[in-house]
């Protein structure tokens, strides 16, 4: 019974993981129908194409993600032929299932990531490696506008609003506190919706630190483009906008 307990808690601190990291489209299907009681030696990665407007300038950087159920001591990141840069992931927020790497806006161009097959050397904690590989193309989606980011005192509730993107998959708003503290991470939303609201009861707080009234805080709006021809769910590119406003007033 005591092992029964801790296997079914330790798939609860999986889907956890998924959660936190902020959708879990984000893991392939495929894995996730992995949620067995049999650990087997696997490993996805995920490389995608990140755009952001800084000023009139559309920018875009690379982010991979490698992410496993068993736990991950190194990923190293080889893109294709042609550079000289390899990338080393680290755990996203100490969790070592899943490793992550966005380059800082810092490092954004107006060109896109190399296209290609970008290859994940993965050295596992039991000593074990493993070598998988995801495709990158040109494609990627344009940042939503966000039209409206209020909180309404009387409904005590966040209202968003953006302009839909063309080709996007789907949508995920968080909430973002002092020093990028998540603070509230939307669950997948519609590609076809360009609208969500949500109050201190909303399910998907990441904090039972709840912001104050006068607080500054930013509402970030995600669109997502899957991979096209994949059921699994890979992403092909992430464009992102957000808007400050201030809690309860």
């Amino acid at each position: 019974m005591i092992e029964m307990m801790e296997k079914n808690t330790f798939k609860a601190i999986k889907m956890s993981v998924l959660m936190r990291f902020g959708l879990v489209l984000t893991m392939p299907a495929v894995l996730l129908s992995c949620l067995s009681d049999e650990e087997v030696l696997t490993g996805y990665g995920d490389a995608y194409v990140v755009v952001e407007i800084a000023g009139q300038d559309t920018l875009k950087g690379l982010g991979l993600h490698a992410f496993s159920f068993s736990e991950f001591a190194r990923v190293i990141v080889t893109p294709p032929a042609g550079s000289d840069t390899t990338y080393t992931l680290a755990p996203y927020l100490g969790y070592k299932q899943e490793f992550f790497l966005e380059q800082p806006l810092a490092e954004f161009s107006k060109t896109l990531p190399l296209a290609g097959t970008y290859v994940f050397n993965a050295q596992f904690t039991d000593g074990q490696s493993l070598l998988f590989s995801n495709d990158l193309t040109t494609d990627y989606i344009l940042p939503p506008e966000i039209t409206l980011c209020v909180y309404d005192v009387s409904g005590q509730r966040v209202d968003v609003v953006w302009k839909e993107v063309a080709k996007a998959s789907s949508y995920n708003v968080k909430l973002i506190g002092k020093e990028e503290k998540i603070l509230f991470v939307s669950d997948e939303l519609s590609g076809r919706g360009n609208d969500f609201s949500f109050t201190r009861n909303t399910p998907r707080w990441q904090t039972s630190d709840y912001p104050a009234s006068g607080d500054s805080v930013v509402i970030e709006v995600s669109a997502y483009l899957k991979e096209k021809n994949s059921s699994q769910g890979f992403l092909q590119s992430v464009s992102r906008a957000r808007k400050k406003f201030v809690w309860g007033i």
